[in-house]
């Protein structure tokens, strides 16, 4: 099978893959033409000792007679780097303030169309032999292929980035095998599965939008505003395996009761060729070797990774009577880093500045055990409740949290098989409780020591949900559906993270078939989700004059989203003669707004700082102004997103004969959408802007889009 998608993009010039669309800026400077070549004749001579083939994997570094012939030229798009290199004025290379983003920059004039493309295709083949009635061998195989580019996002800097169509060219092998024995009383199944994915690109590399040379001396803000080596790399996804040996089994026991296990060994690996610190030239020199030594080389030249994983799972299942039954559950899930220490306390950061704040890596790993009871009581003929509690332990290694406890209770009631009414109540109730917290690790991850991510927070969450079925008469079903949930997060000392989320959803639906060839119906529902951050906007401390501790550099943001959904639909069987005719409507928006507030925010909104450093530690210091000059705010807040889909269908179906037949139909959609992401041109509705504030990218985004089709149909049954 083939699926292909098609993406209408662009992207810069200074991308290796790929060039960008846009609108002429202002008229600036512009290079000349220079033509460039040169011409090499000589010979080679290597010495190998050791392994040859591993010397030039890469390479061609045989003995012999050698040439090298390079003609070229130094095009305006080549020049356009040094333009902006040398703060040439009218010249803007990434816009950073808002007096640059209105005069644009100087790479849409160089913009062109480019079509993002993937393909993926896909081959299988299944096999089964039985070798007696109670034996089984199965045999599968996939195999499958991408190719085309994806978008994705790449940095120069804090203020500089790029978005690159990234190349695909890899292809994944999946094979398994598998013995089955079974028993009316039983089964054991033993499997083997491995899946082989192999890269053809190892890395890729791309040019700087600032920079046409590698900056020198090195400037240490260069991490922020980009201007550090004119050419970065980044690594693709690498060629890796995954060879998983497992066993399953299930027995029957008497009084309605079975037990059945799985357990199963995983090993993950991959042994890619690293990249090296920095394509940074001026970096990687002996001068700069001699004050960072850790960057001359690389601790080892593969990554040699590798990691090991156990799971476990019995299930008990028991029903003694009619009025109760129980189901037991436990599991357990060991994933083993076992990749090596790879030293890393000298880097490089973001391809511009050596830093020695790294450290090693540590191995991530995880032990999870989880125990699930729950008790089934059937106290009417037609009435049940259902009572459970899980125990979920987690451990993990390298977090500033080593370890955490959900405890969940829960409960469920059920009305079924009345002819008029069918309901569902469900409550949870759950929380979690963290143990072992490193305020170092935090703060020595750069984190504020406050800080809890909503993945390792303490949280009290609960949830409930309500439905309806009525049924008044065999031709009409009313349904209504009520759902709600709060997570709240907290533990000892947390100040900035995810602080809460709400949701609520609500559902109404009408079915009717006032006659066996009409059937009739139409949907609505209403979700809503908030949720609210908090974040604290500061440098380190020791770094700055006291913003880390400030309260006053606190900021909040309240996300709020609503969803309305609709539906419609008719079918008509057969109540035109040898016709069916299906009519639908769908429909669905949502608007999702961002509410920022904040000492913070009030201090960039009206230039005016609310606190400074104290004026003892920091006699006759001015605290400065948050916004550059000349500007009375500099707070541009998060617009709403919001999206409307609409889709009409209609489907008719005509049979000559019992196995013959024609079939029509159309569909109309329509998609209108206003993302932040994605910005216009100024002047041109519909043309995205590739120049927005830091980044140049390439204009990918969800666009607006109407839509009209027609089908035509032969239909044969046999």
């Amino acid at each position: 099978m083939c699926n292909r998608l098609t993406i209408a993009t662009a992207v810069l010039v200074v991308a290796s893959a790929g060039v960008a669309m846009g609108q002429q800026p202002p008229a600036a400077p512009h290079a000349p033409t220079v033509t460039i070549g040169s011409m090499e004749f000589g010979g080679r001579v290597s010495t190998v000792d050791g392994d040859k083939a591993r010397f030039e994997r890469f390479r061609d570094l045989r003995d012999g007679a050698l040439s090298r012939i390079v003609f070229g030229k130094e095009t305006p798009e080549s020049a356009t780097r040094l333009l902006v290199q040398n703060n040439t004025p009218g010249v803007v290379g990434v816009p950073g303030n808002v007096a640059q983003l209105a005069t644009g920059s100087i790479y849409r004039s160089l913009a062109k169309p480019f079509d993002i493309q993937a393909r993926r295709d896909v081959a299988g083949l299944t096999a089964s032999f039985a070798s007696s009635k109670d034996l089984t061998f199965n045999f599968s195989f996939n195999s499958t292929a991408r190719n085309g580019h994806e978008p994705k996002g790449a940095s120069f800097g804090f203020s500089v980035a790029d978005q690159l169509p990234v190349p695909l060219d890899n292809r994944t092998n999946d094979f398994s095998a598998a013995a089955e024995w079974t028993k009316p009383e039983g089964m054991v199944r033993v499997a083997w599965d491995g899946s082989w994915f192999h890269n053809n690109i190892h890395e890729l590399l791309f040019d700087n939008p600032v920079r046409a040379t590698d900056t020198s001396p090195i400037d240490f803000s260069g991490y922020s505003n980009g201007r550090g080596a004119a050419r970065s790399r980044m690594s693709v996804p690498p060629s890796n395996n995954l060879n998983t040996v497992s066993a399953i089994g299930l027995y029957k026991m008497p009084a309605h009761s079975a037990v059945n296990a799985q357990l199963s060994f995983t090993t993950m690996r991959q042994n890619d060729t690293l990249i090296p610190w920095t394509s940074n030239a001026v970096i990687a020199s002996p001068a700069v070797y001699k004050n960072f030594p850790g960057l001359a080389s690389l601790p080892r030249n593969t990554a040699e990774a590798e990691v090991r994983g156990v799971n476990a799972l019995v299930n008990y299942t028991t029903r003694p009577t009619r009025f109760f039954g129980l189901t037991m559950r436990y599991r357990y899930n060991d994933r083993q880093n076992r990749t090596p220490t790879f030293d890393a306390r000298e880097y490089v950061r973001l391809d511009a500045v050596p830093e020695e704040t790294g450290g090693e890596t540590e191995p991530f790993n995880i032990r999870q055990n989880t125990l699930d009871v729950n008790g089934l009581f059937n106290v009417t003929s037609r009435t049940s409740i259902r009572l459970g509690y899980t125990l979920d332990d987690f451990k993990r290694t390298s977090r500033e949290l080593s370890g955490s406890t959900d405890y969940t209770f829960r409960t469920t009631v059920d009305t079924v098989g009345n002819q008029y009414l069918m309901v569902r109540l469900i409550y949870e109730h759950s929380e979690r409780v963290g143990t072992g917290l490193s305020v170092e690790l935090l703060e020595e991850a750069g984190f504020q020591p406050g800080l809890r991510t909503y993945d390792i927070a303490d949280r009290v969450r609960d949830r409930g949900w309500m439905a309806f079925t009525v049924t008044p008469v065999s031709l009409l079903d009313l349904s209504f559906a009520v759902a709600a949930g709060r997570d709240t997060f907290g533990g000892p000392g947390r100040e900035f993270g995810l602080m809460d989320n709400k949701n609520t959803v609500y559902n109404f639906g009408i079915n009717a078939s006032p006659m066996p060839s009409v059937r009739v119906g139409a949907n609505y529902g209403r979700d809503q989700y908030v949720s609210n951050q908090a974040s604290r906007n500061a440098s380190p401390a020791g770094t700055d004059y006291g913003t880390w501790f400030d309260p006053n550099r606190n900021w909040f943001l309240n996300n709020d989203e609503k969803v309305n959904i609709a539906t419609i639909y008719l079918d008509l069987i057969k109540a035109i003669e040898k016709t069916d005719i299906s009519v639908s409507y769908d429909y669905s928006d949502s608007n999702n707004a961002y509410i920022h507030s904040g000492p913070r925010i009030q201090e960039l909104s009206t230039n005016k700082a609310l606190s400074g450093p104290s004026a003892i530690l920091y006699p006759g210091f001015t605290i400065p102004s948050p916004c550059a000059a000349g500007l009375t705010s500099c707070f541009e807040p998060l617009p709403a997103i919001t999206n409307k889909w609409q889709r009409f269908m209609v489907d008719l179906k005509y049979m000559f004969a019992a196995k013959v037949g024609v079939g029509l139909g159309y569909w109309y959609e329509k998609f209108d959408i206003s993302d932040y992401a994605t910005v216009d041109v100024p002047g041109q509705p519909g043309t995205p802007r590739i120049d927005y504030l830091g980044e140049i990218s390439t204009g990918y985004g969800n666009r607006p889009y109407k839509g009209n089709t027609g089908f035509f149909r032969i239909l044969y049954f046999f």
